[in-house]
This record gives structure tokens, sequence and C-alpha cells, in this order.
């Protein structure tokens, strides 16, 4: 793993360029729902599972949403662009032979970190759909291992069991290596590459211990890669989930609250979208 990632001939999981052209596209200060919508007219079947999951739980819409416009006017222009690249990663990403059930779990627990992580931000300075990205993305390199490893033709399929101590101990750099190569903002690379560390250049960030913390409340509700019963592949110590909370400020009460929230999230998360 380490010397394919080290490698100049090795190319990332391919994620749209409709997506990437989404994240740029929002960080400009004028922009028109309409050129959004022409945006995703161009890949429909990427434009049909953003419409899907507008329809979810997740996004409790009103009534139903009917076409692109409608889901950029309703959602906002960040909102949306954080729902383009989850739909990416779930049509596009999260997919490898062989590895089937973990790469399930994986957009699960992606999905359940991102919108812990909008949750967890909303009370604080941190931009809470930024904080949705980083949640989304954070663990996509290991969807790189193992697209790489079923790409990999010299042998069958390498058990996932006897591999998980391998990606826990890569898949930060991989994470951190493949959002640079897709040319995402800078932060969102620091994130991914440093997302098990809360002390970022000698001090805690705050984008940092909320991830930490959001991952393990999906943990606790079997939303993240592995049981909260166990240290494995993807898991903080409690100590480090501890110095988190504290540098967000948890106190009991509200860590309590979170986690009630946190229930309700997970639970729209295994709803069936309206249109399945």
């Amino acid at each position: 793993m380490l010397r394919l990632f080290a490698s100049p001939a090795y190319r990332p999981p391919v994620l749209p360029a409709i997506a990437l052209e989404m994240v740029q596209l929002s960080q400009r200060p004028h922009i028109t729902f309409d050129e959004v919508a022409a945006l995703l007219e161009r890949d429909p079947v990427l434009a049909a599972k953003v419409l899907s999951i507008a329809q979810s739980a997740l996004y409790a819409p009103r009534c139903p949403v009917l076409s692109l416009k409608q889901a950029s006017v309703r959602l906002g222009m960040k909102a949306l662009r954080s729902l383009v690249v989850e739909a990416a990663l779930k049509l596009r990403v999260f997919s490898a032979p062989g590895y089937d059930a973990t790469m399930e779990r994986l957009a699960r627990h992606s999905t359940a970190s991102a919108h812990l992580m909008r949750m967890l931000c909303r009370e604080t300075q941190i931009d809470a759909e930024y904080a949705f990205l980083c949640g989304l993305l954070h663990d996509v390199g290991i969807a790189a291992c193992l697209l790489a490893l079923a790409d990999d033709v010299r042998g069958g399929v390498v058990p996932f069991e006897a591999l998980r101590s391998v990606l826990d101990l890569v898949h930060e750099d991989a994470s951190g290596l493949v959002t640079r190569l897709w040319g995402l903002p800078a932060e969102i690379q620091r994130i991914a590459a440093t997302h098990h560390q809360l002390e970022v250049g000698g001090t805690p960030h705050p984008v940092n211990a909320a991830l930490i913390v959001a991952e393990q409340l999906a943990s606790e509700l079997d939303a993240g890669m592995s049981c909260a019963e166990e240290r494995g592949l993807d898991a903080n110590s409690p100590e480090l989930f501890a110095a988190a909370c504290r540098s967000l400020h948890l106190d009991e009460d509200r860590l309590k609250a979170a986690r009630a929230e946190a229930v309700k999230i997970v639970e729209a998360i295994s709803c069936p979208t309206r249109d399945n």
C-alpha cells in the first residue's frame, strides 16, 4: 500500500468531474441556481442520485423535490454541494468487487460522520457544511486501499480481516493523498490526513475534535468501521475522545443531548428514500 501511494503513477478512485466542479463553483461569490442545475444535468445518473438523497429522511423535505433547481433553492448552495459529493461517493467511489460489505459499511459510516459533524458544529464558529464535507471525505483512504487491492490482478481477494491492521496504519495518509489528487481545498486535505489527531501544530484543532467525537457517536450506534466495544479499524482511544470533548466544551449534559440527537440521525440514515 505504501509503495503504491508513493508511486508517481498512482491514480486515485475517480470522483465525477461534476462533483469537483460543484465544489469549485460553490466557492464563487455570485452563482445562480440555474448554473448549478445546468451543471448537474450533464451527469443524469448523478443528478438522479442527488434527487433521491434529497427525498430522504435526513433532509426531511416538507413536500417532494421534483427538480434539480428546486433542490438547489430548498437546500441552499453549500448544502447542495455536500449532497452532490455524498451522491458521487456512493455511486463511484464506495464500490470495490470482493469488498461489498465493507464498502457498504464505509458508506454508512462516512454519511453518519458527515451528518453528525453538521450537528456538532451547528452551534460553533465552524461552518457546518464545511464540517459535513470533512466528515464525508475523511475515510476515502480506506476506499482507495480496497479499490487498489480489488484491481490487483496478481491474486484473489485478500480477506478483509487480514487487512484491518494495515488499513488502520495507512488510511489517514491515503485519505490525505486522495483528497489532494482530487484537488479539494487544502484544509479538507489536512483534516483527512490527520483525522485521528486532536492537535495540529501543537494546539487542539476544533474540526479534528468534532470529527473524533462524531466518529465515536457513530461507532456507539453501529455506524463505525469498528464496533464500539473494540479498538479496531478507524477507532479512537477513550482518552482521545475525552480530550476532544473537553476541547469542544462538551460537558455531560451537552454530550447527552448530542447522543440523543445522534440516535435520530443514524436512524434516518437507515430510512429508504421515498422513490425507492
